[in-house]
């Protein structure tokens, strides 16, 4: 890529700049979280190694420094990172309390049990976090699913059915990786 020294300079700068958890706005909204801007690199693509392990490093550090804010001033707390694959635009690191913690806590229910990704494994930090591999799922109506085609049709998917009995797949399009604190 044209000019990705001035790119992995500018990730740099940013990345080492922590982020802070507004404490005013989670007391209100019972969330907050951090998303990744990783211009030039649309959400959907995966940057290359370098930029992906330099964010992973930063929301693994704002992890553990939230997780001591937070520890301090609430005794129950929903505090994760979120490793997207395919789409690593999409990893954010997400805290909620009260109603919010029981909507991130529902969210990923089911473990894919696949380890974290070799790459990922030797940041700092890391270690220190329990990681459980979760289907990042999506639901499309039946004329939905047959429009999309051979995208959804070669990802892994199944029928079901609604409460009032009307059929719809779910599709999984990617794994989120849930890195919690270790008990």
């Amino acid at each position: 890529m044209r000019g990705f020294t001035r790119f992995l300079r500018d990730h740099q700068r940013r990345a080492a700049i922590p982020y802070a958890i507004d404490l005013a706005y989670f007391s209100q909204e019972y969330r907050d979280y951090i998303k990744l801007g990783l211009a030039p690199w649309a959400v959907n693509t995966k940057p290359p190694r370098s930029i992906r392990m330099l964010w992973v490093s930063r929301l693994v550090a704002d992890f553990h420094r939230w997780h001591q804010e937070l520890a301090t001033r609430y005794s129950d707390f929903y505090l994760a990172v979120w490793l997207c694959e395919p789409e690593f635009g999409r990893s954010q690191l997400v805290a909620g309390i009260e109603e919010r913690q029981a909507w991130y806590e529902g969210l990923f229910n089911y473990d894919l049990k696949k380890p974290l990704p070799t790459e990922y494994q030797s940041t700092p930090g890391v270690t220190a976090l329990k990681w459980t591999a979760c289907p990042e799922i999506v639901t499309y109506w039946l004329d939905e699913f047959a429009e999309l085609g051979a995208w959804v049709a070669n990802k892994p998917h199944w029928k079901t059915e609604t409460a009032d009995g009307k059929p719809f797949f779910v599709v999984q399009i990617g794994i989120v990786w849930v890195g919690e604190a270790a008990d």
